[in-house]
């Protein structure tokens, strides 16, 4: 019989553990250059419009030429569509006397009359669009009334955007935000979240100077002037108690702790000077600076979810769950062993020739033959630190009882303890066996495991060939499964050195569903077995919630030849292992799943690499490598590079907590912190 040493469910496990290095990020720029049909959604904010309102959408040149006009709906939005047009667009609110928005700093709804306008330019047309008083700022130094003023370019129109952006530390001001219809509206730590708590900020300034639509106008006139925010005052220290104030009022009560440090990060600068050399930065990097974004906030939604540096992804909590579950260690594939182990020991021990049976004491187990109706068995469980004492006995001409009656391990010092009610029977017919009972338990915190086997054994020792099928149950004393093995297949040939397990393995918490294989053997220099290669397919599930966690194919590698594993390990005696997993993990159910495929090795004692991909939810593709290295001190500090398609690089040291997004020129995009990306023109994406 092949010792299983990795067992199934560490092999499960492992997949968990593995996914943990990831890493992360990316978003999403909502911009169309096609000239085909283009269905926009536009969220104007003042706070929420009503449906009295309409927006108008023109092309964005010298003629301002209407291209879509249509009434915001009850959302607070309003899809248009543009045809047969590609390039800049002005987007505008325009008052009415039926319309009306609710204006967040005074808490009511407010007239929006005829004659007043709230505008947005952009380069090109987008499928999500706001106008709000960021995008109005922005938009007067570039219109002339409802057309494209003369000279201004797009050049000219994303400068103006990125001015705005950089002076009142916004990410993207055309995102869709957070509409605050109501007292009772909020707004949680999103994206869309933050820019709703930045407009309802400036509305909280506004409240007392003629409300938020007066004070976007002057807000707009003051700056279009001569590029500075000196006639309306306002300053960083205003606008942070103001951000406090609108957090304090529309934040959800979950996300307030987090929405409580937005103001630490805001700054405000009150002229273009100001951020002109930043704003020069931005433009030189192009269109790579959005790419970055995207790849960031595309990690953050799809596959920093699954699994980050926090520890909050869904297989960290999942894998948390299951260490739970095990802490007291488990252990089904020796328990397979010694079941086998005695089905070998009754044919060869009673039926055969031989006196003793195994691999030696403390090894994978070892049978010694008594009488010709007794024999003694000794099982070593590694996974738990536990040594068993089996009796078996021929009952008739068919039948063998065995009865486990003594165990050694930690908890009671090795001092060898009486054992009773773990026995259970061997029925011989032909070549087929099968065992009921109970037999010492599969985990360190259960009493036995129930036991239904049927067995098919053939060939001498060391050429032996095993099939079979049947059920193992760990059992607690209250009757409770702490891991439930239920194989509708087994197939061990010794000979090939294979072993297949068709089976699903269940745990207090989690289901595996599938096939797990091994093949080769290693022998390790004191003389231990162990598979040499291992493949596990099919799917992990959270039994609680019915929610698929991981399916795909992990594999296993491992090379024992330089190892003696009565001596400590070092630089010249250690095991080589390798991990691989191909497949799909999800951060929730019902949720498109996250790509990845990922291979770590140990090619020393004191330094483990990996190579990975993942294709995010969005389709997002990133390659990337890591290393960890052991430090004399025990530490194990890793490297990790990240790269897109386009040449986008980030590189991080989990040492240092730090690291820098590169372009392909090289050029720094951003730096990268614990659980932070701050970028190069002030905005952030969380790691978490």
């Amino acid at each position: 019989m092949i010792s299983t040493r990795i067992s199934p469910i560490a092999l499960a496990v492992s997949s968990a553990i593995v996914l943990t290095a990831c890493g992360g990020g990316g978003g999403g720029g909502s911009s169309s250059t096609t000239a085909n049909p283009t269905s926009v959604t536009v969220t104007p904010s003042l706070g929420k419009f009503t449906t009295g309102c309409a927006v108008e959408i023109r092309k964005g040149d010298q003629t301002g030429e209407l291209l879509s006009s249509k009434t915001i709906n009850e959302n607070g939005t309003v899809t248009v569509t543009v045809t047969g047009y590609s390039g800049p667009i002005i987007a505008q609110v325009k008052g009415s006397d039926s319309c009306t928005y609710y204006d967040e700093g005074r808490r009511v709804y407010q007239p929006f009359g005829i004659g007043q306008t709230l505008s947005a330019v952009v380069p090109e047309v987008r499928t999500e669009l706001s106008i709000n008083v960021l995008t109005n700022l922005a938009a007067a130094r570039v219109l002339n009334g409802d057309k494209l003023a003369t000279g201004k370019t797009e050049t000219e129109i994303n400068r103006e955007n990125t001015t705005v952006q950089q002076m009142f530390q916004v990410g993207d001001m055309f995102s869709a935000p957070t509409l605050i219809g109501s007292p009772d509206d909020k707004f949680d730590n999103t994206e869309a979240g933050k820019l709703a708590a930045k407009l309802a900020a400036l509305a909280e300034l506004a409240k007392n100077k003629g409300g938020i639509a007066a004070f976007s106008k002057a807000l707009a006139d003051d700056l279009k002037d001569d590029g500075n925010l000196n006639t309306v005052a306002i300053d960083a220290a205003q606008l942070r108690t103001a951000l406090q104030t609108a957090v304090d009022n529309y934040a959800k009560p979950a996300d307030k702790p987090a929405l409580d440090t937005l103001d630490d990060d805001t700054e405000l600068k009150t002229t273009i000077d100001q951020v002109k050399d930043q704003v020069d930065r931005i433009a030189a990097a192009g269109t790579a600076l959005q790419q970055a974004k995207q790849i960031f906030a595309d990690l953050r939604t799809s596959i920093m979810s699954v699994s980050n540096d926090a520890g909050t992804g869904s297989l960290d909590k999942q894998n948390a769950q299951l260490q739970q579950d095990f802490q007291h260690g488990a252990d089904i594939g020796q328990t397979i062993s010694s079941l086998s182990l005695m089905v070998e020991a009754s044919q060869e021990l009673f039926l055969g020739g031989a006196t003793t049976v195994g691999d030696g004491f403390n090894k994978d187990g070892f049978c010694e033959k008594i009488s010709d109706t007794q024999a003694q068995c000794w099982f070593y469980s590694s996974e738990l630190s536990r040594e068993y004492l089996v009796t078996l006995t021929v009952t008739g001409a068919n039948t063998v009882q065995w009865t486990v009656t003594e165990d050694n391990d930690p908890s009671h010092g090795y001092a060898p303890r009486i054992l009773s009610g773990l026995t259970g029977t061997l029925s011989l017919s032909g070549s087929t066996t099968m065992l009921s009972g109970n037999f010492y338990p599969m985990t360190g915190d259960a009493e036995k495991t129930s036991v239904a086997l049927s067995f098919t054994y053939s060939g001498s020792k060391g050429a032996q060939v095993w099939g079979g099928s049947g059920t193992l149950n760990s059992l607690k004393a209250d009757g409770s499964s702490t891991l439930k093995f239920e194989a509708t297949e087994v197939a061990i040939n010794e000979v090939q050195k294979t072993a297949k397990f068709v089976a699903v393995l269940t745990s207090p918490n989690h289901r595996f569903n599938g096939t797990l294989e091994f093949s080769g053997e290693n022998r390790s220099k004191d003389g231990q077995s162990s598979p040499k290669n291992g493949k596990l397919v099919g799917s992990f599930t959270n039994t609680a919630t019915n929610f698929k966690l991981l399916e795909g194919t992990l594999t296993a590698a491992l090379d024992w030849s330089n190892v003696d594993f009565t001596q400590e390990q070092s630089a010249t005696n250690f095991e080589s292992v390798g991990f691989g997993f191909k497949g799909t993990a999800y951060k929730e159910a019902n949720v498109v799943g996250v790509g990845v495929d990922i291979a770590v090795s140990n090619p020393s004692y004191v330094q483990r690499t990996a190579t990975l991909s993942f294709t995010g939810t969005n389709g997002l593709q990133i390659t990337g490598t890591g290393t960890e290295t052991r430090t004399a001190e025990g530490k194990t500090p890793s490297t990790w590079t990240l790269a897109n398609s386009n040449g986008i690089t980030a590189t991080y040291d989990n040492g240092t907590k730090s690291g820098k997004v590169l372009k392909a020129d090289g050029s720094t995009l951003g730096t990268i912190s614990n659980q932070r990306v701050t970028f190069i023109d002030g905005t952030f994406e969380s790691l978490i």
